[in-house]
């Protein structure tokens, strides 16, 4: 692929997420989605223009880069990378709710073709190597993985991901306890497949030591578990019985930036809990103020909002 055709490419999903954004935004207010006094919308219209601009740089140093061998080459093209895609993924978890999914497919699109240029700059590299390097002499030969070896197990991990991809929008935890619950449960089991998946993969890729590899390819495994494995937690807690609704109320005593509160309970333990609210009452809302959050009680104790009609809390929070 052309050097140029990479640089059009990156910056028309920028234009398009910068697009999607500003419509969508502007279409909710029109439509009475939003209050009618929320000067705030220029808030995430204007950040998204601000992160695009702050990672062109980037992303135009990332179109390019020549693909040559070479340790220092691979460590730069990761480094180029990890923030672009922080940066996809990021806005589809951010914007994947009910009036916003355009804006979480611009950012897919995003992901797509960051996806595409890496599959293209790691056939080169692999192209580019040595055919007869001193780290390939130094570990054992082993046989070569069926492609559709690595087809199975990218559809095993696709299939792992979906609840992830349905409870960004469905499945709102305003407070961090699925988080705790979740890698109290999954630590344990995805150290073990981190390390032993680790070393399996890391021993098959014949364009980075065997080392490096089973530390890279370990700890995007357990990265994905104990991440997306959240997920699981949180969908059993919806669905499990029981299922109860609670009323989450209490005294404001602090306001953290992101629509993110800080709320002393009214409860004889006295809890204080992170709770995340709209622009429109982060705005309004002052220290001292009493704030109330009607909510479920799942069967794993996890307290979450129900935002889709297929999940069975959702119509009972509504009609609190």
């Amino acid at each position: 692929m052309k050097r140029w055709h990479r640089a059009v490419a990156l910056a028309a999903a920028l234009v398009l997420i910068n697009a999607a954004t500003q419509w969508v935004i502007r279409s909710n207010l029109a439509a009475g989605l939003y209050p009618a006094d929320a000067d705030s919308i220029g808030i995430p219209i204007m950040t998204t223009l601000y992160l695009s601009l702050a990672l062109s740089p980037w992303l135009l140093v990332l179109a390019l880069l020549r693909a040559r061998g070479g340790m220092l080459v691979i460590v730069a093209f990761v480094v180029l990378y990890v923030p672009a895609v922080a940066f996809a993924v990021g806005g589809i978890a951010y914007w994947a709710a009910p009036g916003h999914y355009a804006i979480a497919w611009a950012y897919a699109a995003l992901l797509s073709v960051l996806v595409a240029l890496a599959w293209n700059d790691v056939r080169a590299l692999r192209a580019m190597l040595p055919a007869g390097t001193s780290m390939r002499e130094e570990r054992p030969a082993v046989p070569a993985t069926a492609q559709h070896t690595w087809y199975a197990i990218g559809l095993a991990l696709l299939l792992y991901a979906l609840p992830f991809i349905h409870n960004l929008g469905c499945i709102d935890v305003p407070f961090n306890t699925g988080n705790d619950l979740a890698l109290l449960y999954l630590a344990l089991p995805a150290a073990l497949v981190a390390i032993f998946g680790g070393r399996w993969i890391g021993a098959r890729l014949g364009w980075v030591p065997a080392r490096a590899g089973s530390l890279v390819a370990g700890g995007a495994l357990f990265v994905w578990l104990v991440v997306l494995g959240q997920a699981y937690v949180l969908l059993a807690n919806a669905l499990l019985t029981p299922q109860r609704p609670v009323v989450y109320e209490g005294v404001i005593i602090d306001k953290v930036k992101n629509n993110i509160l800080r709320v002393q309970l009214a409860s004889v333990t006295r809890d204080v809990i992170s709770m995340e609210v709209n622009e429109y009452e982060y705005s309004r809302l002052r220290v001292g103020d009493r704030v109330a959050k009607p909510m479920m009680l799942g069967a794993l104790h996890i307290p979450y909002i129900a935002r889709c009609r297929w999940l069975p809390a959702a119509r009972r929070v509504s009609s609190l």
